[in-house]
């Protein structure tokens, strides 16, 4: 019975610990296409609250929005 037990317990600490590959980074075409998820990720990052390459996906995104922002405004101001 305790055999049972423990490799139940044994699977299903295995099965948590494969799922976690399964969350991908965002890439920055992701970010462009949910802009305020970028800004928020974005000040996280700045705050040290968050790491990995989320945050530099997410910085060229804002970074990259408000290029054509700027652009855009630039353009019609005309």
């Amino acid at each position: 019975m305790i055999d049972k037990m423990r490799l139940t317990a044994a699977s299903a600490i295995m099965l948590a610990l494969s799922g976690c590959g399964f969350i991908t980074p965002h890439d920055e075409g992701y970010f462009r296409f949910h802009a305020e998820e970028a800004r928020l990720v974005v000040t996280r990052c700045e705050r040290g609250q968050e790491t990995g390459s989320d945050c530099a996906a997410a910085a060229q995104a804002v970074a990259a929005t408000n290029r054509e922002t700027k652009g855009t405004t630039a353009n019609g101001a005309r």
